[in-house]
């Protein structure tokens, strides 16, 4: 079923999926183990920046995580009124050669989900992923959780725009992650304004993170495209 949530103008969202099920893959909870990101980040990175750069190199990570999970999930859901079950033990990934993420696999079947207008709800199994995997994140690379936060923001908005270009669908309720403070139990929402869009120069609209993913800290990596440091 995973793969027909994802036909026409939206094959592009399902390029992370991996529905080989001869594809080797790992669990999530391994793959979150001190050994397997000492060894993954090492293998990416190189022992040039592994592990001083640690802080670094974790948020750089997060983009990879984010890049495979965010696409198919706010899709399916935004589209179909599906999901998967996303706990850290549901949830596998594939690596690439170089030691990054190349590819997941939701381990249970699509279910239908709901289709609340109240976007915390909707999403909640996508954000009680995320928070899980940015707490464990945070505590093994001494990086703040708005950072990873912001990288989860990041690839959010940039789906979402997407998403706005090949369907009609609504994207109230995924827009509603980004744009409400607070979530309704009154706690911060930590996706709030992720993105944002400034006057530029020639008085169109920039794109700008509200945080900044350190990769300006690294010299080869370098500031990235909407980094905020840059205004």
């Amino acid at each position: 079923m995973s793969r027909g949530l994802f036909e026409g103008a939206l094959a592009g969202f399902a390029k992370t999926l991996v529905l080989d099920e001869a594809r080797p893959v790992i669990p999530l909870v391994e793959v979150l183990r001190e050994e397997t990101l000492d060894r993954l980040l090492l293998q990416v990175y190189g022992p040039e920046l592994m592990p001083d750069q640690l802080p670094v190199l974790v948020s750089q990570w997060m983009k990879y995580y984010a890049m495979q999970l965010i696409p198919p999930v706010m899709v399916a859901s935004l589209v179909h009124g599906v999901s998967w079950p996303l706990a850290v033990d549901q949830v596998s990934f594939a690596l690439h050669a170089r030691g990054f993420l190349d590819g997941i696999r939701f381990e249970e079947a699509p279910f239908d989900a709901s289709n609340s207008a109240d976007p915390f709800e909707r999403f909640a199994p996508l954000l009680d992923n995320l928070q899980q995997v940015i707490e464990r994140l945070s505590a093994y690379g001494g990086v703040a959780p708005g950072v990873l936060w912001g990288n989860a923001g990041d690839y959010l908005e940039t789906c979402l725009r997407e998403l706005a270009a090949v369907s009609h669908v609504s994207l109230v309720p995924g827009y509603g992650l980004l744009r409400e403070r607070l979530r309704p139990d009154g706690q911060r929402n930590p996706l709030f304004n992720a993105v944002i869009y400034i006057e530029g120069k020639d008085g169109q609209p920039v794109r700008q993170r509200r945080s900044c993913c350190l990769s300006h800290r690294v010299e080869w990596v370098g500031r990235c495209e909407h980094c905020p440091l840059s205004r």
